[in-house]
C-alpha cells in the first residue's frame, strides 16, 4: 500500500473513531436517568412530604422508564436526610424532598450544622405549598378566633398548643399567632404532631396547627372545630375556613416542598429534571391527589426556587430573632 493510501486510511479510521466518540458522549448525555434515581425524604412513611415524594416518584418513573426509589431518612429534625444529600455525588441519582421546616429552621436549631443551604445545595423545583389551619379541641371552649383569643386574655394559663417539636412549623405558627392576638399560650412540644393531635382531642391541650393534608378529615370528624388557616388566602380544600388576616391578625404563615440535589450538579441534568418533575405535575394523578390533600401545587423553575430558599431562609431567621422565639 502506497504511503498516500495509508495516510488517507488512518485519515478515515481516526475521523470514524472521532465520530463515533461524538455519537456515545451525546447517547451518554441523553440517557440521563440511566439507572434508579432514589428520592430522600426526611420524614417518616405515611407522612405529607412522604405521600409527595410517592407521587412523585410514581410519575417520574411511568415517564423516564426508569426506577425513582424514596427512601425515609429521618432524625435531627431532618438534618440527618439533608446532610445526607449533601455527601451524595452530584450526578442526579440521588435528590432530595426537602421542605421548608428542614432548610429554613432546622439549621438554627442544630448548632452543629455548618452547610449553606444557598451554597451547598442544588434546588431544582418546587412541588407545592401548604399551609396550617387552626384546630381547636374541646379544651379551647371556643367555638370563633375571637373567643379562643379573649380566653387567653383573660387568664394566661388556660390556653395551650401543641406541635411536632420545636422549631417545627406549626411551633413558630403558634408563637407568631400568640403574639399577634397579645395573648400568652403556653407551647407544648411533642415528638410529632400525631400525638399533638391526639391530646387536642382529648381534652389535654387547647388547640393545634396542622397541615391542611390532616385537618381536612379531622375538621370534617366533629372533634375540632377549624377557626383558621395560615395562608394568604382561603384555601379550595377547605373554603370554608377563614384565613387569620380575615380576621384582623396580620399572620401569615406558609412552606414548600420542593426537590433538591447537592451542590455542583450538572445544568442539563438540573434542566432534564425541571422539565420531567414539571411534566408530573401537570398529570391528572399528581393534580388530583395535591389538591385532595389541600397542597397548592407551583410552577416554577429552578432560578426561581433557589431564590425562594434563600428568602425563605432570611425571613425566619429574622422572624424568630424580631420575636425572641425561643428554639432550645
Amino acid at each position: 500500500m502506497s504511503t498516500r493510501r495509508k495516510f488517507l486510511s488512518s485519515l478515515s479510521a481516526a475521523a470514524l473513531a472521532l465520530c463515533s466518540l461524538g455519537l456515545g458522549a451525546s447517547h451518554a448525555q441523553a440517557a440521563y436517568p440511566e439507572k434508579p434515581v432514589t428520592l430522600l425524604v426526611p420524614y417518616s412513611a405515611g407522612g405529607p412530604t412522604d405521600l409527595i415524594a410517592r407521587q412523585l416518584a410514581q410519575g417520574l418513573g411511568e415517564l423516564w422508564g426508569q426506577s425513582v426509589v424514596v427512601e425515609n431518612r429521618t432524625g435531627a429534625s431532618g438534618i440527618v436526610a439533608l446532610s445526607a444529600l449533601n455527601r451524595a455525588a452530584p450526578d442526579g441519582y440521588t435528590l432530595g424532598i426537602m421542605v421548608t421546616p428542614v432548610t429554613a429552621i432546622a439549621p438554627l436549631t442544630q448548632k452543629d450544622f455548618r452547610l449553606d443551604v444557598t451554597k451547598d445545595f442544588t434546588a431544582i423545583t418546587d412541588l407545592v405549598d401548604y399551609a396550617l389551619v387552626l384546630l381547636a379541641g374541646p379544651q379551647a371552649q371556643a367555638s370563633t378566633l375571637k373567643e379562643l383569643i379573649d380566653r387567653a386574655k383573660a387568664d394566661p394559663q388556660a390556653i395551650s398548643y401543641g406541635s411536632s417539636g420545636i422549631g417545627g412549623t406549626n411551633h413558630l405558627a403558634g408563637e407568631i399567632f400568640s403574639r399577634a392576638a397579645g395573648a400568652p399560650m403556653l407551647h407544648v412540644p411533642y415528638k410529632g404532631n400525631a400525638p399533638a393531635i391526639s391530646d387536642a382531642m382529648g381534652g389535654q391541650i387547647s388547640f393545634v396547627f396542622a397541615q391542611t393534608d390532616a385537618a381536612i378529615g379531622l375538621a370534617d370528624s366533629g372533634k375540632f372545630t377549624a377557626l383558621a388557616i395560615t395562608s394568604g388566602e382561603r384555601n379550595p380544600a377547605v373554603p370554608n375556613i377563614p384565613t387569620l388576616a380575615e380576621q384582623g391578625l396580620d399572620v401569615r404563615v406558609e412552606g414548600w416542598t420542593g426537590v433538591m440535589g447537592p451542590a455542583g450538579m450538572p445544568a442539563e441534568i438540573v434542566k432534564t429534571l425541571e422539565d420531567s418533575i414539571a411534566k408530573v405535575k401537570d398529570t391528572p394523578a399528581f393534580k388530583e391527589k395535591m389538591e385532595s390533600l389541600g397542597f397548592v401545587i407551583t410552577p416554577t423553575s429552578s432560578e426561581a426556587f433557589t431564590q425562594r430558599v434563600q428568602e425563605e431562609r432570611d425571613f425566619w431567621k429574622k422572624k424568630i430573632e424580631d420575636e425572641n422565639i425561643p428554639l432550645q
